[in-house]
């Protein structure tokens, strides 16, 4: 093993971890510091400071990633943030700012298969084998199945894009991440990945027609799987059809139902605290409007850490400032779509769907797992050619 190949192998660490441990275990994000250490020591070893200078310059989403960080910092000592988060994005920042790009592009059909089977495996062993409630889950079933389907989109994009073997290992990550996705029974996700999947098709309908194998084999699968997977799916539609009646009839002590409560209070909660938010004081907030009867003894017990919604979140946690940095996290990755291959701009376009409107109903970018996973693709295939 010559030295290139060894360095190569000590700065793709944390990728690797990030498709495969962080997608198993319940703290993923704890080692991923460690591996992060290693990784820009070896991209110093080999490029000195000169890739760090080349990402800084060229890269406009790490600004902001870093910018995004700074005020995290910030919060964490003025009215407190959560420490997986901050590590999280100071752990994404660093990483990222000495990371050369172009090694995640080149092995991006291996990390997709690795992480396919990794989020199957998950959710196969606690949701199946183990027929664990999805509230108990090692990780999350709602971050869980928000990287799944973040696997599957790339996987499905770099299908089209991607030539044989590499496109039929790409499909197969598809068609696994996809599994996981649906065992998650996770319904926020469902209607954004499978939403996302039918515009893709439809965009390039001509590209799938092309292979008239190729398509009769992603409907046969499809059916077997959806067989399969019937009753999980068949289950969750009726919960959420008896929620819907139930809110119907007046009663909000339902998951959707307590969702809305905790969306009409938060007006209340933020009051004077628009520019710079609560952070973790919003607790005693919550408290006091308790106390006044303005919220419900069944989301007092609920006691939510968030509000299942990360723009209603931020701006409660974060205030203007914090909402900002995030929509601007969204938006940036779309503002350069120019710079990239056809293939980059729909994966670019399918991530920043999928978490904003993950984002409508829950806070992954408030999980350490899909805020890394999020931060270090969007800023690896953001101007994949310049980084070659």
């Amino acid at each position: 093993m010559n030295k290139k190949t060894l360095l190569n192998a000590g700065m793709l660490l944390p990728i690797i971890w990030l498709f495969s441990g962080m997608l198993l275990m319940r703290s993923g994000d704890k080692p991923m510091v460690g591996f992060a250490i290693v990784a820009i020591i070896a991209s110093i070893c080999a490029y000195g400071f000169n890739m760090a200078k080349s990402n800084i310059k060229n890269d406009k989403f790490l600004w902001v990633l870093l910018a995004t960080t700074g005020y995290a910092l910030f919060s964490y000592h003025y009215h407190g943030l959560s420490s997986r988060e901050l590590r999280a994005l100071l752990t994404a920042s660093l990483f990222l700012v000495f990371f050369p790009h172009h090694l995640l592009n080149r092995y991006l059909h291996v990390l997709l298969l690795i992480g396919s089977l990794s989020s199957l495996g998950f959710a196969f062993y606690w949701g199946v084998y183990l027929g664990v409630d999805r509230g108990l889950w090692d990780i999350n079933a709602i971050p869980q199945a928000t990287m799944s389907a973040a696997l599957g989109l790339l996987s499905l994009v770099s299908a089209l894009y991607l030539s044989n073997p590499k496109r039929t290992i790409c499909l197969l990550a598809f068609f696994l991440s996809t599994a996981a996705v649906l065992i998650s029974q996770t319904r926020g996700i469902w209607l954004s990945y499978f939403v996302l999947i039918a515009l893709f098709i439809i965009f390039q309908i001509r590209h799938v027609l092309t292979s008239k194998k190729g398509l009769l084999a992603c409907v046969a699968i499809l059916i077997a799987g959806g067989f399969s997977l019937h009753p999980i799916v068949e289950k969750r539609i009726g919960e959420t059809q008896y929620e819907i009646s139930q809110i119907m009839n007046g009663n909000l002590n339902t998951s959707i139902g307590l969702r809305l409560q905790m969306w009409a209070l938060a007006p209340k909660i933020i009051d004077d605290n628009w520019l710079l938010g609560l952070g973790e004081e919003h607790k005693q907030k919550f408290n006091e409007l308790y106390q006044q009867g303005s919220v419900s003894q069944a989301l007092k017990h609920l006691n939510p850490a968030h509000y299942h919604n990360q723009y209603i979140d931020k701006i409660i946690k974060g205030g203007v400032v914090g909402l900002s940095l995030f929509i601007a996290l969204l938006i940036i990755p779309l503002l350069s779509l120019t710079k990239s291959t056809y293939m980059h701009r729909y994966i670019l376009v399918a991530l920043v769907l999928l978490y904003a409107i993950a984002s409508l109903t829950d806070v992954p970018f408030n999980h350490a797992q899909p805020l890394l996973l999020y931060m270090i693709l969007v800023s690896c295939l953001m101007t994949p050619m310049e980084n070659k």
